[in-house]
């Protein structure tokens, strides 16, 4: 990552990172700009972490393997017995230690304003006890925009917000939760770009 972006004029920044607790298990959840946004966090991200990633991914050539081999796991949310299974099997890696990064909005915002958020994640960190890490992507829309295979030379920020608490919150503290999060990723966008609130998605 940090050849590619220097070959690419590509700089990131960060903020906030130090309010991570030392060897601290997260769900780290960040708003979802274009391609790089991946890539960005898996490098900024001071953890051995895995993801959620769409069933498509997983047929992607020599990719597919390597997700495979570290246990990213694959979501299809057009299977809801499959998408609850992986979930599970999220939960049990987060309870055996290991961080996650997910994009609760599901896919690309084609605007670049905050979409509503997608519900089966919070689960997963609710089921494993983990704390939420809210995370804000600027700048990596015009580094990467969705449908691009070139990447652009410029700065793309990273804000790394409060974490927040979902030990001994249960099931009942989802909503609230999607709330937190969904204002923390909102709080360091422009003005305009969260009007949308977190619960028009299914």
């Amino acid at each position: 990552m940090r050849i590619a972006g220097l070959l690419s004029g590509v700089r990131v920044r960060i903020k906030g990172v130090e309010k991570l607790a030392p060897g601290q298990t997260y769900v780290f959840l960040s708003n979802h700009q274009g391609n790089f946004d991946g890539p960005v966090l898996l490098h900024a991200i001071p953890r051995d972490i895995r993801a959620l990633v769409k069933k498509e991914m997983m047929q992607i050539p020599v990719l597919s393997l390597v997700m495979k081999q570290v246990r990213f796991v694959p979501i299809d949310r057009k299977d809801p017995e499959g998408a609850r299974a992986a979930l599970e099997r999220g939960s049990r890696l987060l309870q055996s230690g290991l961080s996650f990064i997910a994009f609760p909005e599901g896919t690309r915002s084609r605007t670049g304003s905050l979409g509503p958020f997608k519900k089966g994640v919070f689960v997963m960190a609710l089921r494993a006890g983990a704390p939420i890490a809210p995370i804000t992507i600027l700048g990596s829309r015009d580094v990467q925009p969705p449908g691009a295979f070139g990447i652009r030379p410029g700065v793309i920020d990273l804000v790394f917000h409060e974490p927040l608490a979902t030990a001994g919150l249960g099931i009942e503290g989802r909503d609230a939760l999607i709330e937190q999060t969904y204002s923390a990723i909102a709080s360091a966008m422009p003005s305009g770009h969260a009007s949308g609130g977190p619960f028009t998605a299914s």
